[in-house]
């Protein structure tokens, strides 16, 4: 992986540097596009997705073994309809994954039952956050078998102590993430092996086809869709909803902020938004789902599916794109889910509805109609039809609380560990190496350094389970361009 390392004036005043900050975030990211909008051929597409993915690995710091799954039910919850088994597994060696299984119950759905993955967002509920639960029912009730695993530290799946479970869920993904960092790894790195061992499980399962598989997911869930659609060959449906737009206007915007949503040298390698989405073609039918006054900027959403759209006429794909916006903030609305689900059953079942089909050959998403449907996202939800501890997989709710139980904070005190080992070996090469990973140059060949301290407007930025200093941010976002300071 190339740093990318531009020398500073030492004249520059703070607000300039702030400007000339974002505006290398800029340059690199329109770069980026520029490099996929050159793509002309499916050879070219696929010589990039090979240096893609190596520059996103590298980045991740590799990916665990495959191990036994080690998956069990404990318990099924019988509903109108459909019925849910309560899944245990292990993504790794006492990783436990706690995960929710809709199946139908309508004789009209035979099974196997086409593959639905719903990956969840940010909220400390998980698998049982109102919004997600909405999506898995709607599909369910639609003929798919759809498996909803929480994310680290949500739902069941606290990392931390029972007396951290108020604290929001993104402070702990934080804090994992800094953690990681410091031994070449990514969050990202564990978010995304849980879902891929999500379809493993899946893949197990007689009552299930995934010859179609899908994935949908907003927000944190529309960045793992994103990423998955990406990585994971087996997808052949994705939906991500608010959180695909271009890397230059999330961090004008919102700056660096989630730990698994930005990686090491990633702009300095051409690994953007574009070049996420890119990975997926054309095997991907992917709908782009986007909401006007979203903190992921809609203006990033248009430029990337105007670039991705561009991609797809020129290598004469066979699979469709597509992109759903409405107004309101950022979150899974139900004229977002019905879109979602329109372009899933289409798409994976064939089966045309009103919003969703083909007219004139083309493939239509009916994008007018679908914004008449009411915004529901300020209005109180349904209650759960059962119980909240009866949707827990573990008789605790807690995976902390199991036999062999091992916690991200373990697995990073690990890797730091086997690390030393090998540097105390090693330690002549220390310096060398450690130039490399940061992007450092030799003294001799550094320009004037220039102290000047600058604002950001921008602080949602964890380490310690508060807002940080707004230099940590300045850090997160020089990291995504390969740099270590200013």
């Amino acid at each position: 992986m190339k740093p990318i390392l531009i020398p500073s004036p030492a004249t520059l005043a703070a607000p300039d540097a702030q400007r000339g900050l974002i505006a290398r975030v800029v340059a690199c990211d329109e770069a980026a596009d520029a490099a996929v909008a050159a793509i002309r051929t499916p050879v070219e597409l696929a010589a990039k997705q090979r240096a893609w993915r190596a520059t996103w690995l590298e980045s991740l710091g590799g990916l665990p073994e495959r191990t036994p799954l080690e998956a069990r039910t404990t318990g099924v919850i019988e509903c109108e309809g459909y019925r849910i088994e309560k899944v245990l597994l292990q993504s790794q060696p006492g990783v436990y994954v706690t995960g929710l299984l809709y199946l139908p119950v309508d004789p009209k759905f035979k099974a196997p039952y086409p593959g639905l993955l719903v990956v969840h967002g940010h909220s400390n509920e998980g698998k049982l956050r109102d919004v997600y639960r909405h999506m898995a029912t709607l599909a369910v009730k639609a003929g798919f078998g759809v498996f909803a695993p929480d994310p680290i530290s949500q739902g069941e799946r606290r990392q931390w102590t029972a007396q951290y479970d108020t604290q929001d869920c993104a402070v702990e993904h934080t804090s994992i993430g800094a953690r990681s960092w410091l031994v070449g790894w990514n969050f990202a790195r564990f978010r995304l092996w849980d879902a891929v061992r999500s379809i493993d499980y899946m893949a197990t399962r007689q009552d299930l086809d995934l010859s179609r598989l899908a994935v949908a997911g907003n927000s944190g869930g529309g960045t793992m869709s994103a990423y998955l659609q990406a990585f994971d060959e087996r997808i052949k449906v994705a939906c991500p909803n608010c959180y695909v737009s271009s890397l230059r206007e999330v961090i004008r915007e919102r700056g660096c902020h989630d730990s698994e949503q930005f990686f090491h040298g990633q702009l300095a390698n051409g690994f953007n938004h574009a070049a996420l989405a890119a990975l997926g073609q054309p095997r991907v039918d992917l709908l782009i789902g986007a909401r006007h006054a979203d903190y992921f900027p809609i203006a990033g959403v248009r430029s990337t599916f105007g670039i991705l759209q561009g991609l797809h006429n020129r290598i004469g794909a066979s699979s469709r794109v597509a992109l759903y916006s409405c107004d309101g903030p950022h979150g899974w609305d139900e004229s977002s889910r019905q879109a979602a689900l329109a372009w899933l059953r289409y798409q994976v079942k064939g089966e045309a509805s009103p919003y969703c089909g083909q007219k004139d050959g083309k493939v239509f998403l009916d994008v007018a109609e679908l914004r008449k449907i009411p915004d529901d996202s300020g209005h109180s939800a349904p209650e759960l039809p059962f119980p909240m501890e009866q949707g827990w997989v573990v008789e605790s709710g807690q995976v902390r609380d199991l036999p062999g139980f091992k916690s991200i904070y373990t697995l990073v005190a690990e890797e730091a560990n086997r690390l030393a080992r090998i540097r105390a070996s090693g330690r002549r090469d220390l310096r060398a190496i450690v130039r490399r990973r940061a992007g450092i140059r030799p003294l001799a060949e550094l320009p004037p350094t220039d102290e000047t301290a600058f604002d950001h407007t921008f602080k949602w930025w964890y380490l310690k389970g508060l807002e940080g200093p707004l230099a940590e941010n300045h850090a997160a976002i020089l990291a995504t361009l390969g740099r270590s300071r200013v």
